[in-house]
């Protein structure tokens, strides 16, 4: 029964990070406009001009770099109100970069 609650916790802890984030996010001008997965299940994070392939099509191209792993991880796809500016949500990690097809 302990188990189950402390499994139970690190996915309301996990849920709420993620909210917290987004709600970030928001009210720096971005939205969420689609969400997928990657295509391929393994993912890998973020080096400079790497293709992630989603899912749904769309693909990303990140402009930093950051070590993630995760094995087929759900993906938020955000862009600004304002300026042609996009950022993805990767099994909660945060990576910048330019979305296309």
């Amino acid at each position: 029964m302990n188990k189950l609650m402390a499994v139970l916790g690190c996915c309301f802890i996990s849920f709420g990070a993620l909210a917290s984030d987004l709600e970030d996010l928001a009210k720096d001008g971005y939205a969420v406009i689609d969400e997928t997965t990657v295509k391929g299940y393994d993912f890998e994070g973020c080096e400079y001009d790497r293709v992630i392939a989603f899912n749904n099509g769309l693909k990303f191209q990140c402009s930093e770099y950051s070590y993630h792993y995760s094995y087929n991880p759900e993906v938020y796809i955000l862009k600004h109100a304002q300026y042609d500016s996009y950022k993805v949500i990767i099994d909660d990690e945060e990576f910048e970069g330019r979305l296309g097809r």
